[in-house]
């Protein structure tokens, strides 16, 4: 439907705002849920449904379009509106702009927006201290940017702090933040006193005298303690709370004196809560005291039961309503008189006044005998609406007594008080979920797809459904029929809402375990697919049954009926487990048949890797034999045998240095000597076997080559801790490194000159670096720049190879600085630095110093070099 047509159907003209059309569309729902109700034939019930079913779709329309024109509001779930003078939402934005997760005071942790309005807006925080959600009032600069303006801020705030009674919100504490003032107060669930007129002004359903009473009252109470300290300045709807459990709550003591005359024009002060205001208090006098409250209680009053504020020359109540009093009307026209010496003289005279002789009582049945009721109810009614839709029996219309008429109220009462307490349920659910699946989303939680599901499914088929509609056409019925005092009808409508409200709670619980029901019905189903076809099991009757109830589950979610589909759902997973266990002595048979062959193969599979490792255990064992045979042969016909005899052992010619003094006679036993240095053929079987390190990660060969090559790139530890006690072992033998004096006196081969051959170092007897003075790695005039094959060069008398250059040779003794103390009988000196052993003969790259028969030098007994070797020697 166009809007424009829209606007002409429902008697609006072309200005009409989208709140004025969502009040029309109410009304007119209201008016033929009614005529509905009514209709003596199902023609008329079918047309009136149909043109209900247009009004509903053009208010569906208009509430998306006003969405889109209208900044999106939080869920009144822990929501407090404190109102702002001139009152929350229709004011210029504020300025005050705080995000999600800022923290004021070190202590407060902002939330969300719940309010806004022309002195500030007001957040949900969380308290560390308190460790609860509260609400925080953050005023505008421009209302504490003077320091009179602050000092009575601060006054007024505190003083409210200190007002303790439970119809008036408690203030926490007032407090600042660089240029943020605000005030910390506890965080209310419910809705604004505005908000409920409101509500009663779009279903065009008047508050009832009783509950307006009860209302003001309670705030007369508030006022009372009050006043002892304080005027409150600024009664309104805006500043009424009404809580969910009933509490009535007042707010915002003082906050009007922070604004001037000026700032409240500007802030659209005198459109919104003049009308509230008292005479003198809107000429600015100085004296205003309780009086003043007063009065705006009594424009609170006249506006909830007259349905407008106020103004001009008024009417008395009691002509507007017929069910006011005019007692009561009477105490309100004193309340509203423009000078406050003429109201009461102070606000418990004026609650006085209201509850005198136990309360107001209620009006009198405008009708005495049978005839009268009759025709009222039928003209009220309609004589087709009375015999189509309630059932009536003409006994109920005859005169009842206070005591009966008290007693129906009753129950009628209770099914009220029923479907409040359902609606409630539902709303409270309602924001509660919303509230849920953010903190969800934020999180990004586990549960969000489930809190998700729960929201759509519920947003569709009940709160976006004509269920609410259906139900709140009933209630209007029901309301209507109370007011003609038709209590037995009034009660089998009230009670069918209260079973409709009651359902769809029942339906909106359900609806939260549908997303996991429907999830592990689908897993059973698929764990039942492959149980079947892993195990070839069937159970046709078990499983026939579950997939219909599936099927039964789905279909009853997809068309509201939550909790049928949670009873499906549980169903078609009791049927699934049934399949289960009825084939599960069947399955255990397959289960052992198959354990049976599965230990046999396995069992035979143990014994073929028990074989297979054996023979590798062999293979092995005969390859390190191997080995083993390979490193003994290679030292048949390498040895030489040392003779016994007795040498000056140090610096013979003073062209050492003092770490080969002093020179001493040394007695050495005769022993056997390799001819060479441990070549690669000889140690690289020790690898193969596994019983010596790998050195290949420290460079191998250094890519010189192996063979008969000296080794390289060996600790003193590899030798002595792994390679010679291998070879003992494989060969039966004892191979040791030579003692110190032991290389020297072979070295010598009985010479006292630097060299076996003389004094000059020779090519025709060692591999060396530079032949002039020093290290010939970087001279370039060394001739092999690395290791050369053992036997490369001549030997010395004894015939021993390369006792001089190739590589240095590792000996037992621990390194000590000189001869002082060192043994004479040829024995290893095993004491001093014995983490540092002593290498001797020079290498291929180093100066031709080293090269010396008496030269020596200490090294780390860990460290490997391309430059150390060792030879072997056994004892005779």
């Amino acid at each position: 439907m166009a809007l424009s047509q829209l606007k002409n159907s429902l008697g609006l003209d072309e200005t009409a705002t989208p709140q004025e059309i969502a009040a029309a569309i109410a009304s007119k729902k209201a008016q033929l849920q009614q005529k509905l109700a009514a209709a003596p034939t199902d023609a008329l019930k079918t047309k009136f449904q149909t043109m209900l079913a247009q009004l509903q779709a053009a208010e569906a329309e208009v509430a998306a379009a006003s969405a889109q024109l209208q900044p999106p509001s939080h869920s009144p779930l822990s929501q407090t509106k404190l109102a702002d003078l001139p009152g929350m939402g229709e004011a210029a934005a504020p300025t005050v702009q705080l995000s999600e997760g800022q923290l004021l005071a070190s202590r407060y942790e902002v939330k969300e927006q719940i309010g806004a309005g022309g002195m500030g807006a007001v957040y949900c925080a969380f308290d560390r201290t308190r460790n609860k959600n509260i609400a925080i009032k953050v005023l505008l600069p421009a209302l504490t940017s003077s320091e009179r303006a602050r000092e009575r801020f601060l006054d007024e705030a505190r003083l409210s702090s200190e007002l303790s009674h439970p119809n008036i919100i408690n203030v926490f504490d007032v407090q600042n933040d660089g240029d943020n003032w605000f005030i910390t107060m506890e965080l209310l669930e419910g809705q604004s006193l505005r908000s409920y007129i409101a509500s009663h002004e779009a279903t065009r359903t008047p508050i009832e005298v009783e509950e307006t009473l009860d209302i003001v009252s309670t705030l007369c109470d508030a006022l009372a303690h009050a006043h002892g300290k304080t005027v409150h300045r600024d009664i309104k709807p805006e500043n009424i709370f009404l809580c969910e459990d009933g509490t009535v709550k007042l707010m915002d003591f003082g906050i009007a004196r922070l604004m001037s005359n000026s700032q409240r024009t500007q802030t659209g002060a005198a459109m919104g809560t003049a009308y509230y205001m008292a005479p003198e208090q809107i000429k600015g006098r100085g004296d205003i005291d309780g009086r003043a409250d007063q009065y705006a209680l009594g424009v609170l009053l006249y506006e909830m039961l007259a349905g407008d504020v106020p103004t001009g020359r008024i009417e008395s109540l009691h002509k507007i309503r017929k069910d006011v009093p005019a007692s009561l009307a009477r105490t309100v026209d004193t309340a509203l008189a423009p000078k406050a010496e003429n109201r009461f003289a102070n606000i418990t005279e004026f609650k006085a006044a209201l509850t005198k002789k136990g309360g107001v009582a209620l009006p009198s049945l405008p009708w005495k005998k049978l005839g009268i009721a009759a025709g009222v109810l039928v003209a009220a009614i309609g004589v087709g609406g009375l015999l189509s839709s309630v059932s009536v029996d003409w006994a109920s219309l005859l005169p009842k007594s206070k005591a009966e008429i008290a007693a129906q109220k009753a129950v009628v009462a209770k099914a009220q008080g029923e479907i409040k307490v359902y609606k409630q349920r539902l709303e409270n659910g309602r924001r509660q979920l919303a509230s849920d699946l953010r903190d969800a989303q934020r999180n990004n939680e586990k549960n969000l797809a489930a809190l998700q599901h729960w929201q759509d499914i519920t947003e569709r088929a009940i709160f976006g459904g004509n269920q609410v509609t259906e139900l709140e056409g009933q209630l209007s019925m029901a309301e209507t029929l109370l007011r003609e005092n038709a209590f037995e009808a009034a009660q089998a409508s009230m009670d069918k809402v209260s079973a409709g409200y009651e359902k769809l709670w029942e339906d909106f619980s359900a609806a939260e375990e549908l997303f996991e029901a429907a999830q592990k019905t689908a897993a059973m189903n698929e764990q039942w697919q492959n149980h079947s076809a892993d195990y070839e099991v069937f159970a046709p009757r078990q499983t026939s049954a579950a997939t219909a109830a599936e099927q039964s589950a789905k279909t009853a979610e997809r068309s509201g009926e939550f909790s049928q589909a949670k009873s499906h759902y549980h169903s078609a997973q009791q049927h699934w487990q049934r399949a289960f266990e009825s084939v599960a002595a069947e399955v255990a048979g397959v289960k052992q048949m198959r354990k049976y062959a599965a230990e046999k193969l396995a069992a035979e599979k143990s014994a073929r890797r028990r074989a297979e490792e054996k023979k590798r255990k062999e293979r092995r064992q005969a390859e390190v034999e191997e080995y083993q045979r390979r490193a003994v042969a290679a030292y048949v016909g390498q040895w030489v045998t040392i003779p016994a005899g007795s040498f000056r052992m140090g610096d013979l010619t003073g062209n050492g240095s003092s770490n080969e003094m002093p020179v001493r006679t040394v007695n050495i036993r005769a022993f056997k000597m390799l001819a060479h240095e441990v070549t690669w053929a000889q140690y690289q079987p020790c690898i193969d076997a596994g019983a010596c390190p790998d050195n290949k990660s420290k460079g191998g060969d250094y890519g010189w080559g192996k063979g008969s090559r000296p080794v390289i790139l060996v600790s003193w530890n590899d030798i002595t801790q792994h390679y010679i006690p291998w070879l003992n072992k494989a060969s039966g033998q004892r191979f040791r490194l030579p003692t110190e004096a032991e290389w020297e006196y072979a070295a010598r081969a009985g010479s006292s000159t630097d060299y076996p051959w003389g004094n000059t170092l020779s090519r025709t007897y060692a591999n060396y670096g530079d032949d002039e003075c020093c290290d010939g790695y970087a001279s370039g005039k060394d001739q092999w720049l690395n290791t050369a094959p053992v036997k490369s060069f001549a030997p010395n008398a004894w015939g021993l190879y390369d006792m001089h250059g190739n590589v240095f040779e590792y000996v037992q003794d621990c390194w000590n600085d000189n001869y002082q103390g060192a043994p004479t009988n040829g024995s290893a000196w095993l004491s001093g630095d014995c983490r540092e052993r002593v290498i001797r003969g020079g290498d291929w790259g180093f100066p031709v110093d080293f090269l010396r028969s008496s030269s020596r030098y200490g090294m780390d007994r860990s460290f490997v070099s391309t430059n150390r070797g060792f030879r072997l020697v056994q004892d005779l």
